[in-house]
C-alpha cells in the first residue's frame, strides 16, 4: 500500500476516527523523542552519576540561599559596562558637534 493510499483511506473515514488517529501518532512521536532524549541524556553524562556520590553532590552545589543571594545582589550592582556607557555619553554631550558637508549632486 502506498502512502498516497494510506492518506485518502484515513481522509475517507469519519472524523473522530482521524482525531483518535491524530492523537495517537502525537503520543506514539512524543515517546519516540523523550525515548531517544533520555538515552541521549544518560550517554552524555555517565562519569557525573558513576563518579559522584550524593554527598559528594551535596557539597559541590551551592545552598538554595547563596544562590539566592547571588541573583538579588545582581540587581543591585552598577555594571562596569552602564559605567563606561555613562562615561561616553557625557563625553559625547560636551563635544560640538559640527554638521557636516553633503556630497554634491549630479
Amino acid at each position: 500500500m502506498s502512502l498516497i493510499n494510506f492518506i485518502e483511506k484515513i481522509q475517507k473515514k469519519p472524523r473522530y476516527v482521524r482525531i483518535q488517529i491524530l492523537w495517537l501518532s502525537v503520543f506514539v512521536s512524543m515517546f519516540i523523542i523523550v525515548s531517544f532524549w533520555v538515552v541521549s541524556l544518560k550517554d552524555s553524562s555517565p562519569q557525573i552519576v558513576e563518579d559522584k556520590t550524593p554527598q559528594k553532590l551535596k557539597d559541590s552545589m551551592p545552598s538554595l540561599k547563596e544562590t539566592l543571594k547571588a541573583s538579588i545582589s545582581g540587581f543591585f550592582k552598577k555594571d562596569d559596562l552602564e559605567d563606561k556607557e555613562n562615561e561616553f555619553n557625557s563625553k559625547k554631550r560636551r563635544e560640538e558637534v559640527k554638521p557636516s558637508k553633503l556630497p554634491s549632486s549630479f
